[in-house]
């Protein structure tokens, strides 16, 4: 492993480099075995890890990690970049993006409901039990995945999350269209049926996901792209 410190580049046997983290000195950047970046040390004990690509795209964060320490740690990997002279991730080629996301959170859904109530009956001169139809809405716990392939996207709904009348998905996964990835947002809209187009809008640095249609999602999103050398856990 290369580890990134502060102040100037030294030289212990194999290289190691040194990188001046102006927005949280404490902050300290490695490399994986597979070119990856790790950040910690940007809260004193919270054992937050924050792991990037070499482009300085977000992979994946620990638990632990609260969405400030998230900031930072990406804020320390953007000047490590500029001080190395690598491509900015903004002018990064979108076509390399990969991104695997799995999503917890609450949906809401509009039902019906039978309802039961008593109301004066004056032909009969008193109360009587009547049914009634209501309108109301369904709040329920769901996820999402999402997998962007370049600047090709998709989502993957559970049950709950699809509508009775749909179309145009292939085994649960939509097609994302009007896609855009940004370094600090993904947006993009699945045609779930002819009148129901929801908003798919990912928050890159915090993590949160909302879906807006007829169905709401509100969740918190997770790297899932756990391959040969990167664990869960």
């Amino acid at each position: 492993m290369k580890t990134l410190r502060t102040l100037t580049p030294v030289v212990l046997g194999l290289l190691t480099l040194a990188v001046t983290t102006s927005v949280n000195a404490q902050a300290v950047i490695d490399t994986v075995d597979n070119g990856d970046l790790s950040v910690t040390g940007m809260r004193s004990g919270s054992g937050c890890t924050v792991l990037f690509n070499p482009q300085g795209e977000l992979l994946q964060n620990g638990r632990s990690c609260s969405s400030r320490e998230i900031s930072q740690a990406q804020s320390a990997i953007d000047t490590y970049l500029r001080e190395q002279g690598t491509s900015d991730r903004h002018n990064a080629n979108s076509s390399s993006q990969r991104l695997t996301l799995v999503c917890y959170g609450e949906g809401r859904r509009p039902t019906v409901e039978n309802r039961y109530a008593y109301e004066w009956d004056e032909d009969r001169d008193r109360y009587v039990t009547r049914n009634r139809i209501e309108s109301t809405n369904e709040e329920f716990d769901s996820e999402v995945q999402v997998d962007i392939r370049g600047t090709e996207g998709k989502i993957h709904l559970s049950e709950k999350l699809i509508a009775k009348l749909h179309s145009g998905d292939d085994e649960g996964w939509w097609e994302l269209n009007n896609l855009k990835v940004s370094p600090d947002k993904i947006t993009g809209r699945y045609r779930m049926n002819l009148l129901n187009k929801p908003r798919v809008t990912i928050d890159r640095r915090s993590g949160r996901i909302n879906i807006d249609g007829a169905t709401d999602f509100r969740g918190e999103c997770h790297s899932g792209d756990w391959g040969s050398s990167r664990n869960r856990f």
